[in-house]
């Protein structure tokens, strides 16, 4: 076992496959809060049950009741597992997770927003809808990458890396479980780069995309505690897509991409490790996953002075328990964290991302008419199996959904806070629907 081989390597330096040093363990005399194989993890008898945010979120009610810091304990940490496209970061991040116990996080795609509660697929209603919200998945992606949508997929899958990081510490705090996370909203920077050195972005965007990100950074306050970075070469990388025979995917992915990817990581790692401990592999030929385990395990995390560096400061500068519970709600909320990042911001100034207000009015009637056949919005259809009373409850005033967490703004909650013309004059969606709208207006 990884965690037992570590204890019996106490005290032992060992270099790890990229050249980083590693800290060697502590004395087997001294107590060492680290990383522990699942096997090793021992939790007290009274050890408080995850706390269920997604379905009761976290507030000041709940507060009173529910702490935070009883939950933190030694595998209480976030994994970011980072590499370029194809240089194998899934495996490894599903087996971290699996030999720590830890709550795996697969990286974002976009599939994960184009299916509704109901099954329903958006991208077969795409005939129906404006072209301009036809967001690709990789697959259209990759068959059309010079599109305009490339630009309006991308603005769309930054939101949801942001959120998607909020999610991974809001399981932490309210379970106390740890996350591995394939990627992050942290390093989705270097493939912005990668598009833009294609042209498959236009300069405009690119603009708006690092405003954007200037924005959001210090709204997400935490950062990883570990990265772990698998060095893949390009050439293996491009290897790897071949293998797969996707020919669209083989033009769209090539060697400059991968290399602006690759050469943007660096700055990548340098910006985390400002924050995080980095453990640096080279992915020439895929190792063992076990190596990295046992590598977590030889290192202090729980160490932090306030002159020794920012090295895990966001996580210690919260001492009590009052700062714990605004954060969590914080964190399982994003509400507040949403708002402060993108509220407001002009999107129309990016010709790329620019609708016109006649071209959402028809999305709205289209998903009524054709889509969901109601009124109603997601949540709210009794026809379709949902509570009637669902929201009744709600304590969220920015949330317009029944349930007081949701994963992703752009899955369904968008769509709430859509309100054009066409939906105060004809609420029900019918008067003002015209199935032949595209053709009229396209």
């Amino acid at each position: 076992m990884p965690g037992t081989l570590s204890l019996l390597r106490t005290g032992v330096n060992r270099l790890a496959t990229s050249g980083f040093l590693v800290a060697s363990s502590a004395a087997p005399h001294q107590q060492k809060r680290t990383i522990v194989n699942k096997t090793l993890l021992k939790l007290p008898e009274d050890y408080p049950e995850p706390w269920p945010y997604k379905e009761k979120g976290f507030n000041a009610v709940h507060a009173l009741s529910d702490r935070t810091k009883p939950r933190f304990h030694n595998n209480s940490k976030i994994i970011v597992v980072e590499g370029n496209h194809k240089a194998g970061i899934e495996k490894v991040a599903k087996e971290l997770a699996d030999t720590l116990g830890f709550h795996y996080m697969p990286s974002f795609k976009m599939d994960d927003i184009l299916v509704d509660r109901y099954g329903n697929d958006l991208r077969k209603y795409y005939h129906l809808l404006p072209k301009c919200y036809r967001i690709p998945d990789l697959k259209l992606f990759c068959k059309d990458p010079r599109s305009d949508l490339t630009a309006r997929m991308k603005d769309r899958i930054q939101v949801s890396r942001f959120e998607q990081w909020l999610n991974a510490v809001a399981h932490v705090v309210n379970t106390g479980q740890g996350v591995v996370l394939e990627h992050s909203f942290y390093s989705d920077f270097v493939f912005t780069n990668a598009l833009r050195a294609k042209d498959y972005i236009g300069p405009e965007y690119f603009k708006h995309y690092y405003y954007l990100r200037k924005r959001a950074v210090p709204n997400l306050h935490f950062w990883p505690h570990a990265v772990v970075y698998l060095d893949a070469p390009v050439d293996k990388c491009l290897e790897n897509i071949k293998k797969d025979g996707d020919v669209d995917e083989i033009a769209v992915f090539d060697a400059k991409f991968l290399s602006t990817i690759k050469e943007s990581y660096k700055d990548a790692l340098r910006e985390y490790e400002r924050h995080s401990k980095i453990f640096s592999y080279d992915w020439s030929k895929p190792g063992d996953t076990d190596t990295i385990v046992e590598d977590l395990e030889r290192t202090e995390f729980d160490f932090f002075e306030w002159h020794s560096g920012e090295v895990f400061e966001e996580w210690f500068t919260i001492i009590d328990e009052v700062g714990w519970t605004g954060w969590r709600q914080y964190v399982t909320d994003k509400s507040l964290a949403l708002a402060r990042t993108f509220g407001g911001v002009r999107n129309h100034e990016v010709s790329e991302l620019y609708i016109n207000p006649r071209d959402e009015g028809h999305l709205v009637n289209v998903i009524k008419n054709e889509i969901l056949h109601s009124r109603f919005g997601y949540g709210y259809n009794k026809n379709l199996g949902d509570d009637p009373l669902a929201g009744a409850d709600m304590y969220i005033l920015s949330q317009q959904l029944p349930e007081p967490w949701h994963e992703y703004f752009y899955r369904e909650q968008w769509l709430h806070n859509m309100i054009p013309h066409e939906a105060w004059m004809d609420p029900d969606g019918t008067n003002g629907y015209n199935p032949d709208y595209l053709h009229a207006h396209h």
